[in-house]
C-alpha cells in the first residue's frame, strides 16, 4: 500500500513555475544586461595603440639631420644665459627707450648689457641651417601634452634683441641696430618649417612680425641716412627671396589622431564612438546632452578620420594662394574647412585650424614687403628731399625691384601721399579700401568693443598705437563703470 502511494506520487507531473515568476526572471535578466551595458558604457576606455609623439619626431626632424648643424644647443645656451626684463620696464604701451624716465632708461641699458652673452649664443645659433628639438610630452605621452617652452624663450629673446636695436639706434649705431633686426627675422625663419606643428609655425611668424614692427618703429623715430636704409632693404629682400617656407597642416594629423585614439572607443572595426568617461575640456555640464549624442549616435572613428583627411587635403593646396585669389575662385575652401569644424559630426576637440595660419602667413609676407617699400620710400626722400609720387616711380628709378603685393587685393599695397607724410596699407580681410583710417571706438557703436579699429592693415605712418589703446581702454572702462554705477548704462 505504501509502495503504491509512493509510486503514484512519483508519477505526478512536477509543478511548473508560474507565468509571473518567468516574467520576473526575464525582467531581471534584461535589467542585469542593461546594467552591464550601462557599466560598460560608463567605464569603457579608449586604447592607446600608436605613439604619435614618436611619429611626430620622426617626420619633423630635418632630412639628412646632422646634430652639428642643429641650432638647438646654441639657443639653449642663450636661454640659460638670458635675463628677463625687469618688472619696472614691463609697461605694455612703451616701445621706445626714451619714453622711459631717466631711472628706467638706466635700468633698460643695464638689463641689455646683462644679456650680452645670451645675444652672442643667439647669433651663433643663426649660423646653423635648422632648429630642431626632439618633442617630449609632459602628460601621458600625448602630442597635446608636448611643451614648447623653448619657443616662448626664443620669442622673448628676440624681443629683447629688438630693444637692443632701438637703443643702438638712439646712439647712432644704425648698422648694428639693423643687424639685430635681421637676426630676429632669421630666428623666426628657424621656426617657419612646414613639418612642425601649427603652434610652432605661428611662433616663427610672430617673431618675424615683431622684427618688422621693431624696424618700423625705428624708422619712424629716427633720421637715418640712405646707405643704412639700403643695407636693411637689400638684406631683407634677400631673406625674402630665399625664403621657401609655405605653411602646412600635415603635422597636425599626429595631434588629431592622438586626440582621436584618446577619446574614442576602439572596437577594432572603426565604428567606435566617443567614450563617455573621457574628460573633454571644452565641455561643461550644459554640454552633457551633446556629449551623450556623440557617445550614442555621434560620428564613428572612421567618419572622423575621413573628415580629418578631407580637411587636411583641402588645406594644403590653398596655402600658396592669396586670400584675394581664394575669394575670387568658385569655391571658398576656407569656409568649407570651417564648416567641417562647425558641423554636428565633427567634435570641437578635433579640428584643423587652417584659416589662422593661412592669414598669419600672408600678413607676415605683406608686412615684410611693406617694410622693404618703406625703406625704399625713405631712401628716395633722403636722396631727393621729397617723397615719391607713386610706388611705380620707385620701381622705374631702381629704388624697388617690384611693387609690394597686397594679398587682399589684385594689386599692390596702397600708397598715398599726405600733407607731410605718406600712407601705406593693405585692404585687409574685407577686401575694401577704407582709406587707411584708424577709428577710435568709444563703446557706444554696436558690435564694437572700446578700442582702436581699422578694417585696413596699416603699415605707415607708425602710430604709438599701443600707448593710445592702453590709455583709451582704461578711460573707456572707467567711464562705463561709472555709468553702470549711476544706472545710466541700460
Amino acid at each position: 500500500m505504501v509502495e503504491d502511494q509512493a509510486e503514484q506520487s512519483s508519477q505526478q507531473p512536477a509543478k511548473k513555475p508560474s507565468r509571473l515568476k518567468i516574467v520576473l526572471i526575464i525582467a531581471a535578466l534584461i535589467l542585469a544586461l542593461l546594467a552591464l551595458k550601462l557599466v560598460l558604457f560608463l567605464t569603457a576606455k579608449p586604447k592607446i595603440t600608436v605613439d604619435y609623439v614618436a611619429e611626430y619626431n620622426r617626420t619633423s626632424r630635418p632630412q639628412n639631420y646632422d646634430p652639428n648643424e642643429n641650432a638647438a644647443p646654441y639657443y639653449q645656451k642663450a636661454f640659460d644665459a638670458f635675463v628677463d626684463m625687469p618688472h619696472g620696464l614691463g609697461r605694455m604701451y612703451i616701445n621706445w627707450p626714451i619714453d622711459f624716465d631717466d631711472i628706467e632708461q638706466a635700468l633698460l641699458e643695464k638689463w641689455l648689457i646683462s644679456n650680452t652673452l645670451a645675444f652672442e649664443y643667439f647669433k651663433e645659433a643663426l649660423d646653423k641651417p635648422y632648429y630642431w628639438i626632439k618633442g617630449k610630452s609632459e602628460k601621458d605621452n600625448s602630442v597635446g601634452g608636448m611643451t614648447f617652452l623653448d619657443r616662448a624663450h626664443l620669442r622673448k629673446l628676440a624681443e629683447t634683441l629688438i630693444w637692443d636695436a632701438k637703443l643702438k639706434t638712439i646712439k647712432g649705431q644704425f648698422q648694428p641696430a639693423f643687424e639685430n633686426v635681421l637676426d630676429c627675422y632669421k630666428a623666426g625663419s628657424h621656426e617657419c618649417y612646414s613639418n612642425l606643428r601649427l603652434w610652432e609655425q605661428h611662433t616663427g611668424l610672430r617673431i618675424k612680425q615683431n622684427a618688422v614692427h621693431g624696424a618700423m618703429v625705428i624708422l619712424d623715430r629716427s633720421n637715418i641716412k640712405s646707405e643704412a636704409l639700403k643695407f636693411l632693404q637689400d638684406s631683407l629682400k634677400q631673406e625674402l627671396d630665399n625664403d621657401t617656407y609655405v605653411p602646412s597642416v600635415q603635422a597636425e594629423k599626429y595631434f588629431l589622431y592622438d586626440r582621436l585614439q584618446r577619446t574614442f572607443i576602439d572596437n577594432g572595426k572603426g565604428t567606435g564612438r566617443l567614450a563617455f568617461n573621457v574628460d573633454l575640456e571644452y565641455m561643461t555640464l550644459g554640454d552633457i546632452k551633446r556629449k551623450l549624442y556623440y557617445c550614442l549616435k555621434g560620428p564613428t572613428r572612421n567618419e572622423i578620420v575621413e573628415q580629418i583627411e578631407q580637411a587636411i587635403a583641402m588645406s594644403e593646396p590653398i596655402m600658396t594662394k592669396t586670400p584675394w585669389q581664394i575669394k575670387n575662385e568658385n569655391g571658398d575652401y576656407l569656409k568649407e574647412i570651417q564648416n567641417i569644424k562647425e558641423s554636428n559630426h565633427f567634435p570641437k576637440h578635433i579640428y584643423v585650424a587652417t584659416e589662422s595660419i593661412f592669414h598669419s602667413y600672408h600678413k607676415t609676407r605683406a608686412q615684410t614687403d611693406a617694410l622693404i617699400a618703406v625703406l625704399a620710400i625713405l631712401r628716395y626722400k633722403a636722396d631727393t628731399g621729397q617723397f615719391p609720387e607713386s610706388l611705380d616711380k620707385l620701381v622705374s628709378v631702381g629704388y624697388l625691384q617690384a611693387l609690394p603685393n597686397d594679398p587682399y587685393s589684385s594689386g599692390p599695397l596702397v600708397y598715398k601721399l599726405t600733407e607731410d607724410n605718406f600712407k601705406l596699407y593693405s585692404l585687409g580681410k574685407d577686401f575694401s579700401d577704407d582709406g587707411g583710417v584708424i577709428k577710435v571706438v568709444t563703446g557706444q557703436e554696436l558690435y564694437f568693443e572700446p578700442g582702436i579699429h581699422s578694417p585696413d592693415i596699416i603699415y605707415w605712418p607708425v602710430k604709438d598705437l599701443m600707448k593710445l589703446r592702453y590709455e583709451f581702454t582704461l578711460e573707456a572702462v572707467e567711464r562705463l563703470r561709472a555709468e553702470d554705477e549711476a544706472g545710466s548704462i541700460y
